[in-house]
């Protein structure tokens, strides 16, 4: 039980199109009401810095925020009136108002002393105070997720009608997974009710005033059970959403680096990601059980003839004007083809690792970007993006993984892709026609020969075991004449899009 992470999903519930005149109204009036709430309690936070940044806790905050903000017969005259901006605003969301505003300002703090604290060489910008969220969070008390009204395809949500808070149901159309999450949901908080009560009488009866460490470890959610958390109202364009998270307790067996002391035969995966291939390879124990490569190539050429394009379109339409967007709809369908991209090839990871029965992922930690020189606008915006998507690949893959108790760790990519997988010597990075991407390794100590993104996925394995060998002060200073003949091709790990080398095989795995 302790051994649990917690992964988290979030389905969106669009409101209907449909929605009458009178719902919506009243959607637009409990946003406006949110959003006052927000601004009055960042203003009084702003106002108020000292106090706000020496509360130790959010929930005496909270208290403390109220006390100055809200009349009652202990505090009848409060600092700054609340009741005068909403008068009639449930204590929910007035309190998730304060929540939202005080840990606004409390991240704003925390920035601007770090600001102050930085030397005037390295300082970024300075710090903005913080803006009124514009999204409403509804916590229990704002609404209802019940199987009952789900099911005939409404939501009751809190709302503001004619200057009232009334309870109304709100048509919203899901995807078709969201029902058995709901039932999921609410037959897991069905029973956690149930053992609460349980607990209670027990504790009552045997006079007891707090629960035992094993009492509370009871009322946690299963392991493996979706279970809904407070939505968010959301506001896109002239449309609303409503964000539901479901939160699952996932197993697993501890941490990275101690399962890999104490199984030696951990079941991994080595991901090595390019400009134009993904490759992986699994491992049991010391011995690579397969080789699988993903290409995208023609996605990634596909991106650079668009840039291409936009880069034409501009210098025929002269200096871009500020504050307007030029070519906006290529720059949606590049953003589009990211997107999609980065989703396909953590969903193929990811299903290949499951099939494999993986328990370990590990990917290369990817540095800061640093663009080359002497490459035109397209081609160098190209590797940026093409880097940039490296990062959303590694981050999807975390999230899916996480969900089913596969770990994902990182390693130093330093030289995996020049040393060699067999005897570890530095060897060279070739193509076979002397032309574009170096896409082919060859040992000069021992001979090996495999596809250069197969080496990197194999040495990385090395990384993980710890027992990868660095080269030597001499293996760098021979190898640096070759890097420099080839102006940097085998040293970077982009390579001009569409050139590629031969396919990789489970032949170019050493074998243990």
């Amino acid at each position: 039980e302790t051994n649990c992470v917690t992964a988290v999903r979030t389905v969106r519930l669009r409101v209907s199109r449909g929605l009458n005149a009178g719902k919506r109204a009243s959607l637009e009036a409990t946003a406006t009401e949110w959003e006052r709430a927000v601004a009055f309690y960042t203003e009084f936070c702003l106002d108020h810095a000292a106090e706000v940044g020496q509360e130790p806790s959010a929930k005496k905050l909270l208290s403390w925020v109220e006390s100055q903000t809200v009349a009652t017969p202990a505090h009848p005259s409060p600092v700054r009136a609340f009741a005068a901006v909403c008068p009639q605003m449930p204590t929910v969301l007035r309190r998730a108002a304060i929540q939202a505003a005080s840990g606004a300002v409390r991240g704003y703090l925390g920035n601007l002393r770090r600001w102050e604290g930085s030397g005037p060489k390295r300082r970024a910008r300075m710090p903005k105070p913080p803006r009124p969220h514009p999204h409403l969070v509804a916590y229990a008390g704002m609404v209802t997720l019940r199987m009952a009204d789900f099911s005939h395809g409404f939501v009751r949500l809190h709302l503001v009608e004619g200057g009232r808070w009334r309870w109304l149901n709100v048509p919203v159309d899901a995807p078709p997974y969201a029902t058995e999450l709901f039932t999921q949901s609410e037959r897991e908080k069905e029973r956690i009710t149930i053992l609460r009560a349980q607990q209670r009488a027990r504790m009552a009866a045997e006079g007891r005033s707090e629960r035992s460490s094993e009492e509370r470890r009871a009322l946690l959610p299963a392991p493996g059970v979706w279970v809904a958390q407070s939505p968010t109202l959301i506001r896109r364009g002239d449309g609303w959403a409503l964000h539901v998270p479901f939160e699952q307790r996932v197993p697993i067996g501890g941490k990275a680096e101690d399962r890999r002391r104490a199984e030696p035969d951990l079941k991994v995966a080595t991901v090595d990601q390019n400009a134009d291939s993904t490759v992986a390879a699994v491992w049991e124990g010391q011995r690579c059980r397969g080789v699988k490569t993903l290409w995208q190539a023609r996605e990634n050429a596909k991106r650079e003839r668009v840039l291409r394009k936009v880069a034409r379109k501009q210098r025929r339409s002269g200096r871009p004007v500020k504050g307007e967007r030029s070519n906006a709809g290529l720059w949606r369908y590049i953003c589009g083809l990211d997107t999609a991209l980065a989703w396909q090839i953590a969903a193929a990871i990811l299903t290949w690792a499951v099939a494999a029965g993986v328990q370990v992922l590990v990917f290369e930690y990817l540095r800061p970007y640093r663009p080359e020189r002497g490459l035109s606008w397209s081609r160098r915006v190209n590797r940026k993006r093409s880097y940039w998507l490296r990062g959303k690949v590694l981050a999807h893959v975390r999230h899916l993984a996480l969900c089913q108790g596969i770990l994902t760790v990182e390693r130093n990519p330093a030289w995996t892709s020049r040393a060699c997988p067999r005897c570890g010597h530095l060897g060279e990075r070739f193509s076979p026609g002397e032309r574009g991407y170096p896409s082919r390794f060859r040992c000069g100590h021992c001979g090996w020969t495999g596809d250069a993104n197969v080496v990197a996925a194999l040495n990385l394995k090395r990384k993980w075991d710890r027992t990868f060998r660095y080269p030597s002060a001499e293996e760098k200073r021979d190898a640096e004449p070759s890097r420099r003949r080839k102006a940097g091709a085998a040293a970077s790990r982009e390579g001009s899009p569409g050139t590629v080398g031969a396919n990789a095989s489970t032949a170019d795995a050493p074998a243990a």
